[in-house]
């Protein structure tokens, strides 16, 4: 149901948490979560995928979303993350008082990922991306 409307090509992963966004009982989202395993940095939950079907786009739905799954992780005593390429996710994000911007730079492109984007064009390679925790 999402996979045409979220720039990855990869299949989503099985053990990911999975909420879902709905208005007027209809979904409207979805918002998957995965540990992030880390040899230093413990306890950390990242945002695997995020998406807002076309017709609820710009309403909100997603920083919302996102917002409220985030505590949930925050009153287990989890660090909540997520990078994002969406300039209006960056933005809406980057104006909130309840993340941190923890890194702002163009991803770069390995030679497997140059091989791979001859076949795709739905990758992340060369977009601006940040990274931010929910505080």
């Amino acid at each position: 149901m999402f996979a045409k409307h979220h720039y990855l090509s990869h299949s989503h992963n099985n053990a990911a948490n999975v909420f879902i966004a709905t208005v007027n009982d209809e979904i409207a989202g979805f918002i998957s979560i995965l540990p992030f395993p880390h040899p230093i940095v413990k306890k950390v939950k990242r945002v695997h995928r995020l998406v807002i079907l076309p017709d609820y786009q710009g309403a909100g739905i997603g920083l919302k979303l996102l917002n409220e799954v985030g505590k949930v992780y925050k009153q287990e005593n989890w660090r909540y993350r997520i990078t994002t390429s969406s300039p209006s996710l960056v933005y809406a994000l980057k104006k909130s008082n309840d993340w941190a911007c923890l890194d702002f730079s163009r991803k770069k492109q390995s030679r497997t990922n140059l091989i791979n984007t001859k076949i795709s064009s739905n990758h992340s390679a060369n977009r601006i991306t940040a990274s931010f925790e929910l505080i």
